[in-house]
């Protein structure tokens, strides 16, 4: 059913329950709009969206008024702009206005750029969202000459206590849409109104800051901003970035889709955004992608290691060696670690040089992780599920799963989930999300979580334990969601929970692709008891390792210590190189290349093809990750059984880059809101 309306003179076509803004933006009329924003209900609070409907005396806001059969409608008459200038100069007598209507203003851009860094915004020169700007982009479309009102600046103080991004309320316009992207999109309520009448501003609850308000740095408000209000820091002076390809995030399993933007010249990533306008990602996937690519540890040449001394060497020279050091080496003397946040088409390339060339199996780097639960974990991942199955559950059962920061993309199944009237348990021994707002928190002394695990798989408990396997056995539509934490420490009792409730499982590994690594078969240690020459795709040095091992050492990132001989070689990061995930369901998600590789850097396969055919073995002749893919599509899926590693590769914790300094990055926002809350407390009780 559709209705008939006429606007501007032209006929148009409207369907029921439409506004008359969503009407003129379907069919390319321009209505002005500061408070309005994708996947927000309708707002009407700016009021720039003032139109003329005949047979009202009003002029009444586009965005709140419902489109009607035979309505006609005028967005463009003089009244109209007239009153659009008009309350546009009210918002301009309390925002920083020097540049709009300066003579000058085209020249300072051009050769004045050291002013923005002065760290007060007094015009459009000195805020971070020059030619950014929604409202800077309005006064240019409006015409308007200048404000006619006397103008207040309000002094306030610029708030850069918290990490990712700045918040100067002196260029805020009250627009709201940072309250109602927390709110709404993303159902917490971070940023408030706070203080009355002219005074009124955003700020947070008792003036805490951010970090102490329990804000997972999403980033969702930094995005909604129209103005320079809340800039993030990486990029505060960077300049207005391209957009670049779509992506997927490779931080964890997730499989989240981004936006990677670049400068202008296309030399450099220098942020990420969600995919879709009012989309999410963590504070990793939204603040941690320059972290890592600009970290100072990047690994941009080869060298090559002698007795703890290294030198500069070329491409040439050094597959030539890595290929003579292989050549001469046997299978019981070699092994190869891969990491499980390479992509899948690296994956299969180190697999098949280990399996092909060097008559071994590959060694999966989060093997290290898991232990002999790596066959476990390899069949859970087998029965996992998309995170849309949460839309339906009646009960959610999270294990280990805390979404503060890491994994906060959860946060909004589980409160969406919550406000429909499904049940919302988790078991975890520290204070965590979902923990804040769950029905029901079974909360075990730390380190007998699996003792917990065991009561719900047997239903004999008493208390909230039993009512808890009780709701499990008997809810239909039940969901299991497993964090990182309960997976890598007791995937067999998670296992037995899944098979005794009939419920649907969703679990997060860690590692962004450890459903590729073991589909393709990778986990299974070799024979090699200490490796004469060992290669590492990925994967960082182990702590164990004899000291006279030959290390070809592949990665994105310099090694903690460098070895005592070997190559270092490197590897082109997520957004230099394509390729393809495995998210924590099976769905395959493939990411672009935004920018060339640093300094010398090659993507993963593309090194290993090297040395294979420097090696004089066929079937390496790759020159794409599609050509990769293509034949990697006819292997078919395999099940990991049990794992035996090797002496020299048994030690705890994450064994990749990506898992262990972003991890620590996180682990580091924990502390410090620990800290701060503390510190909070402390005033209060004085």
């Amino acid at each position: 059913m559709s209705m008939k309306l006429t606007m501007n003179g032209r006929e148009l076509n409207g369907k029921p329950g439409q506004t008359v803004l969503q009407v003129a933006r379907e069919n390319d009329i321009f209505i002005p709009t500061l408070c309005d924003y994708p996947g927000l209900p309708p707002h009407g609070s700016c009021r720039l969206c003032v139109v003329e409907v005949a047979g009202r005396s009003n002029t009444p806001t586009a965005c709140t008024t419902l489109a009607e059969d035979g309505m006609i409608i005028e967005t463009d008459t003089h009244p109209v702009r007239e009153l659009r200038s008009e309350l546009l100069r009210m918002l301009l007598a309390e925002h920083p206005t020097a540049c709009l209507f300066c003579p000058e203003g085209l020249l300072c851009q051009e050769s004045m750029v050291t002013l923005r860094k002065t760290g007060v915004t007094t015009g459009c020169r000195t805020c971070p969202a020059d030619k950014q700007c929604e409202l800077q982009e309005m006064v240019e479309r409006s015409g308007l000459q200048g404000v006619a009102y006397p103008v207040r600046y309000r002094a306030l103080r610029v708030e850069k206590e918290d990490p990712f991004f700045d918040r100067d309320y002196n260029l805020c316009v009250l627009c709201g849409r940072c309250i109602r992207v927390c709110e709404s999109l993303h159902f917490t309520n971070i940023p408030t109104y706070v203080q009355r009448g002219d005074e009124t501003r955003v700020g947070t609850s008792f003036g805490q800051t951010h970090l102490a308000a329990g804000c997972s740095f999403c980033g969702a408000c930094v995005d909604a901003c129209p103005t320079g209000a809340l800039w993030e820091k990486a990029r505060k002076w960077d300049n207005k970035p391209v957009d670049g390809p779509h992506s997927t995030c490779p931080f964890c399993s997730m499989g989240c889709e981004l936006r990677l933007l670049t400068t202008k010249s296309g030399d450099a990533i220098i942020g990420s955004q969600p995919a879709a306008v009012g989309g999410m990602l963590c504070v990793k996937g939204r603040f941690g992608l320059t972290e890592m690519l600009n970290h100072p540890t990047r690994l941009k040449g080869v060298l090559s290691i002698d007795q703890g001394h290294s030198m500069r060497s070329g491409w040439d020279d050094a597959v030539s060696h890595a290929a003579d050091k292989l050549a001469k080496c046997g299978a019981n003397d070699f092994a190869l670690v891969v990491s499980a946040s390479c992509s899948n088409e690296e994956l299969y390339v180190a697999n098949k040089f280990a399996r092909e060339v060097m008559g071994t199996a590959p060694i999966l780097g989060a093997a290290a992780r898991y232990g002999a639960g790596l066959g476990a974990v390899s069949r859970l991942l087998a029965a996992s599920k998309p995170l849309d199955v949460m839309e339906q559950a009646n009960l959610i059962f999270c294990l280990g799963l805390d979404a503060s920061y890491a994994q906060s993309v959860v946060e909004p199944y589980l409160k969406r989930a919550k406000a429909r009237g499904a049940e919302l348990i988790t078991l975890n021994a520290a204070e965590h999300v979902p923990g804040r707002f769950a029905s029901m928190w079974l909360r075990p002394t730390a380190g007998k979580e699996e003792e917990m695990l065991n009561e719900l798989i047997q239903s004999r408990a008493d208390g909230p334990v039993g009512e808890a396997s009780h709701l499990l056995r008997s809810t239909n539509g039940a969901v299991l969601l497993v964090g990182p934490d309960f997976l890598s420490r007791m995937p067999d009792a998670i296992r037995r929970l899944h098979a005794v409730s009939g419920a649907d499982l969703i679990v997060i590994p860690a590692e962004g692709n450890l459903g590729g690594a073991l589909r393709l078969g990778l986990g299974s240690a070799s024979n090699c008891a200490t490796p004469q020459v060992l290669y590492l795709v990925g994967a960082p040095i182990p702590e164990a390792l004899a000291g006279d091992t030959f290390i070809l050492y592949q990665n994105t990132h310099a090694p903690s210590d460098t070895p005592q001989d070997g190559i270092l070689l490197p590897m082109a990061a997520f957004g230099e190189t394509e390729g393809s995930l495995s998210d924590q369901s099976g769905g395959q998600k493939h990411f672009a290349a935004a920018v060339v590789p640093a300094g010398e850097s090659l993507p993963g396969w593309e090194i290993i093809c090297r040395i294979a055919r420097a090696m004089g073995k066929p079937g390496f002749n790759f020159t794409s990750a599609a050509e990769i893919a293509s034949e990697m599509a006819g292997v078919p899926a395999r099940l990991i059984r049990d794992v035996e590693l090797p002496t020299w590769l048994k030690a705890p914790g994450e064994h990749d880059f990506l898992g262990s300094e972003l991890s620590q990055w996180v682990a580091g926002l924990a502390a410090l809101e620990s800290a701060q809350r503390e510190e909070k407390q402390g005033v209060l009780a004085d």
